[in-house]
């Protein structure tokens, strides 16, 4: 989903079209990460005098063009042929490889280097329901910490939902009736996969892109506005790991 803003295009990660499911079993991420935003959320709940008013959760905000060369537990995927599958971007951010880069479902593509500079600007942001962010009458809680997954090549992050204010959202959270995320990003600019076109406005943008004839957008200058629970996700793997319990 697309607009404009300030910074360029604003994306996030609403699925408008059918949405690809992912198995429970592809939803890794990093023990180490996981033991670490668990051991934050544990001290927020110790240092904070309403810490009981949040629901403390970590998530999968979504996974990096690079994802697409390794198999659910992080190693490299083997093809058919045998052959491990490879890719990078050049610094044209043209990709080459034996697969093609991982896109969500609205066809968006983001470099695990772009991720890599990203992931912790996410940290102070809104929590918000199907991206009203708007106004603070939108915002559901707030972003505590974030990491990008060096193993599954995605970006995963802690949560604090209002269950005061909230209950309904947090006791669905907490049931997993809501389980899915999708992130909210400003682009400075898409880049056309198919021929490199480089858009910086709508006008900008190549026949590929306008007809939906790409494989997809590789954005890139990314400045992070907000996170939110959703119904759809265009990120298959942006599902919930974790809710953690009061001490």
């Amino acid at each position: 989903i697309l607009s404009m803003s300030e910074f360029g295009f604003t994306k996030v990660g609403y699925a408008n079209n059918r949405v690809t499911e992912v198995s429970a079993d592809a939803v890794l991420a990093s023990p180490a990460i996981l033991e670490r935003l668990n051991k934050f959320a544990k001290s927020a709940q110790v240092l904070a005098p309403k810490s009981d008013d949040f629901l403390y959760f970590t998530i999968i905000f979504l996974k990096s063009a690079e994802a697409s060369l390794i198999d659910e537990e992080g190693n490299l995927k083997k093809l058919a042929s045998g052959d491990r599958a490879w890719g990078y971007f050049d610094d044209k951010y043209a990709w080459h490889g034996n697969v093609r880069p991982h896109r969500n479902n609205n066809g968006d593509i983001f470099p695990e280097s772009e991720l890599k500079m990203a992931a912790r600007k996410w940290i102070g942001m809104p929590l918000c329901v199907d991206h009203k962010s708007e106004s603070v009458d939108g915002i559901r809680g707030i972003i505590l910490d974030t990491y990008y997954d060096e193993k599954h090549k995605q970006v995963v992050g802690l949560c604090a939902l209002d269950k005061v204010t909230y209950p309904n959202l947090a006791r669905k959270v907490q049931t997993g009736v809501v389980r899915y995320g999708s992130m909210g990003t400003a682009v400075s600019t898409s880049i056309c996969s198919d021929c490199g076109n480089r858009a910086t406005t709508p006008s900008e943008y190549c026949l590929h892109v306008t007809s939906r004839s790409a494989y997809g957008e590789v954005n890139i200058g990314l400045s992070p506005m907000e996170y939110s629970l959703v119904v759809q996700p265009a990120e298959p793997g942006a599902r919930l790991l974790q809710c953690i319990a009061s001490i």
